[in-house]
């Protein structure tokens, strides 16, 4: 008789770990899913160009000699055609404002398209752009200058 408790209190342990391991493969998908929405959540929309295209901003750092870095999206109302190929409908980006100089850095670029179902897909990176924010791209490079530079934290 004192074996089958031996037994019994081995199993319970077990049990427990076997509800742990499926709670945490049932919940972390969906962890997961409400992480990746809140961060599309935190585009501010700044404006917009001349050519009806949507600016935003997100994640606004502040940094040494008055400087920022910030991510840019900017969404084209009509599929673009740019220096860098086409036709795009988004460009998202991470940038370095020299809030001093007015100048504004790109350390990465990413161009949107949409594949034949629709889905956004990146059909170029790009990591140098010395045109970036100016006309042939839509103008939009001295509103996010003066948004981004008139943060302070």
């Amino acid at each position: 008789m004192p074996r089958a408790k031996a037994t019994r209190k081995a199993e319970i342990p077990t049990v427990k770990k076997l509800l742990l391991v499926l709670a945490a493969v049932v919940l972390a998908p969906a962890v997961v899913v409400s992480l990746v929405a809140l961060a599309a959540g935190d585009w501010r929309t700044i404006g917009q160009t001349q050519a009806g295209d949507t600016v935003s901003v997100s994640s606004i750092r502040v940094l040494k000699n008055n400087e920022r870095l910030a991510l840019v999206k900017v969404q084209y109302k009509e599929p673009a055609e740019l220096p860098q190929g086409g036709p795009f409908v988004e460009m998202r980006a991470r940038v370095r404002f020299n809030c001093s100089s007015g100048g504004a850095s790109p350390t990465s670029e990413w161009f949107y398209s949409r594949d034949r179902s629709g889905r956004f897909v990146v059909s170029k990176k790009a990591t140098h752009d010395d045109e970036f924010g100016k006309n042939p791209e839509g103008g939009f490079a001295d509103l996010v200058s003066q948004s981004v530079c008139s943060q302070n934290k």
